[in-house]
């Protein structure tokens, strides 16, 4: 009797806890006829029955809670990630399709067609000449090599002795161009060219003042090739007869022009009466305008009028009576 009536503050906290537990498990038959095992608390034996978990009760509430949606709420469907990746190979094509666009736009754009060529250095050549030759206009600059242009214009032009040509972009062509310069006009079977000192023929551009006449009668020996300069053209006449016509050119009567003759050279007709012939070769010419001189005032004290002179050869210079 003495145990009822005298209960401890820990009976009096269990016996608390069981009437609130019966209460709210009373739902539950199955969870009260559950036995539970001992848990010893502070030197106190309690029944586990009527200890409550609420650790492991509010995680299974939590897990619920968290599985179904809140009343009255909505929540948007979860979007897929995109991930774009750039390779090598996409980057390979872009480049490609860029590279292409670029090529077409080159190709097509009428900025990259030559409209002529700038010519520079020129004396005597004209740029419509040029450009007429040529034939350039309207071609595409890519498609254009100095090289080629500058083998056509030595080949077409002999008066050029040295060209460069320069492409640049958009659509310049520029040749520089080195000339001849016209020593002699040479004059045969009706028609004349200009002769530079190296005996090189080319058309004439103008009349031109100072320069050394000289009347053909035969076609004269040609010059040799040059062995340094393969485009370099053939020389009309040899380089010896220009020199000698260029030596006598002072000695010539006023009146009287440089004759040229296959077999005797270079001469003139002087007004007194006769031809005098001197030659080829510039070699000893001084000579022989002295043996000339002498012997004109020899023939002149003796009252011989001689039709043909000839000093040629220093060791045996002669003369002609009549024809």
């Amino acid at each position: 009797m003495r145990d009822k009536k005298t209960l401890t503050r820990a009976d009096l906290v269990r016996q608390r806890r069981k009437k609130d537990d019966t209460r709210r498990l009373a739902p539950t038959t199955e969870r009260a006829s559950r036995p539970a095992p001992a848990i010893a608390s502070r030197n106190v034996t309690m029944d586990a029955a009527t200890v409550r978990k609420p650790k492991a009760k509010a995680a299974r509430q939590y897990q619920a809670l968290a599985a179904a949606p809140a009343a009255g709420r909505m929540f948007a469907p979860a979007l897929p990630r995109i991930h774009i990746r750039v390779g090598w190979r996409l980057l390979s094509f872009f480049l490609v399709g860029l590279l292409g666009a670029a090529l077409y736009y080159t190709w097509t754009a009428p900025m990259f067609r030559v409209a002529g060529t700038t010519l520079v250095g020129n004396q005597f050549v004209t740029v419509e000449e040029i450009n007429s030759t040529l034939g350039l206009g309207g071609t595409h600059i890519f498609l254009l090599t100095p090289a080629k242009i500058e083998t056509a214009l030595r080949l077409h032009f002999p008066e050029i002795t040295s060209v460069k040509v320069s492409v640049a972009l958009p659509n310049t062509v520029t040749a520089t161009i080195t000339e001849r310069q016209p020593l002699v006009r040479w004059e045969q079977d009706g028609g004349f060219a200009w002769l530079d000192a190296e005996g090189v023929a080319f058309r004439p551009r103008d009349e031109r003042s100072g320069l050394v006449v000289v009347m053909a009668s035969g076609s004269a020996p040609t010059g040799p090739r040059s062995e340094s300069d393969a485009l370099a053209p053939i020389p009309l006449v040899h380089p010896q007869i220009v020199e000698t016509a260029r030596l006598l050119s002072p000695y010539v009567p006023a009146g009287s022009v440089l004759l040229y003759d296959p077999k005797y050279g270079i001469g003139w007709a002087d007004g007194r009466g006769w031809k005098i012939w001197f030659g080829s070769s510039p070699e000893q010419l001084d000579m022989k305008l002295r043996i000339y001189t002498v012997l004109v005032d020899s023939l002149a004290q003796r009252g011989i009028a001689p039709t043909f002179i000839n000093v040629a050869h220093l060791n045996a210079p002669y003369y002609r009576l009549g024809q």
